[in-house]
């Protein structure tokens, strides 16, 4: 069940919509032009589950609420209910199209882009920024977050080759040098960055698209070279089809555009 609903007097003009999956239900409410509060719900049965989404609607229109037919999904931000936590529901639709994986929607393990320190905190704090600053810039989100919740350097990718990290590598011990652990810190940041600000806006800035296309190589290389990344190699490579996937979708004039 998905049904949008509007009440507009000369007190109010908010929108109230609802949507099901399942045995899960999301009500999204709020000032028109807001991307408004999201709650969650899950129920015994989808039975169940159908029959409180009805309820719930009926009640809108016994207070006055009418179909909102112009309401448009894509042109708003989504934020996770504190108590479900990340749900399709809760993503934009274009991040529920291309990113279908199981492991998109969990931060329950260290395995899963959200579920590292780095991956957390980059939603988290996205989540933050962007409900405080819709339109901010987050050119430089990955190193803001980096040394502000984790107080360490940024080392964004550059194409390494797998010499390279060895030199890297062998060189760690000596003073300002940076270690393949820390690269593998700045990956993780970046890649679940650019997945954060595909699930809360369905877009993608083109520095952060490249940036998590050479995060996703780079870590690869270095799990070559004996370091635990966390994220599989078949996790990478899921990521890095989708985030292709999602780009070539764009129109050219949209594919140009950076945030």
């Amino acid at each position: 069940m998905k049904k949008a609903m509007q009440l507009q007097d000369s007190r109010a003009d908010k929108f109230w919509r609802i949507e099901t999956m399942g045995v899960d239900l999301m009500v999204n409410w709020g000032k028109k032009g807001s991307s408004g509060h999201y709650e969650m719900y899950r129920f015994p049965s989808e039975d169940r589950c159908l029959k409180e989404a009805a309820k719930l609607s009926q009640d809108r229109q016994d207070k006055g609420y009418s179909d909102y037919p112009e309401f448009d999904p894509m042109d708003i931000y989504y934020y996770d209910d504190d108590t479900m936590g990340l749900h399709p529901l809760t993503s934009h639709p274009l991040y529920r199209k291309y990113f279908t994986s199981p492991f998109y929607y969990s931060n329950t393990e260290r395995n899963v882009p959200f579920g590292s320190d780095e991956g957390s905190d980059a939603l988290w704090e996205m989540e933050e920024v962007l409900r405080r600053r819709p339109k901010a810039a987050l050119r430089d989100f990955p190193a803001h977050v980096l040394r502000k919740l984790h107080s360490l350097a940024y080392y964004p990718p550059h194409g390494e080759s797998v010499e390279e990290l060895r030199r890297i590598d062998a060189a760690a011990s000596a003073e300002a040098h940076p270690s393949l652990k820390e690269l593998r810190s700045t990956d993780r940041m970046i890649i679940a960055s650019a997945l954060a600000q595909l699930k809360i806006t369905g877009s993608l800035s083109e520095q952060l698209y490249q940036l998590a296309l050479l995060a996703i190589t780079r870590l690869e290389r270095i799990r070559g070279l004996g370091q635990n990344v966390w994220l599989t190699s078949s996790m990478l490579m899921t990521i890095q089809r989708d985030l292709k996937l999602y780009r070539s979708s764009l129109s050219p004039a949209k594919q140009a555009v950076g945030a």
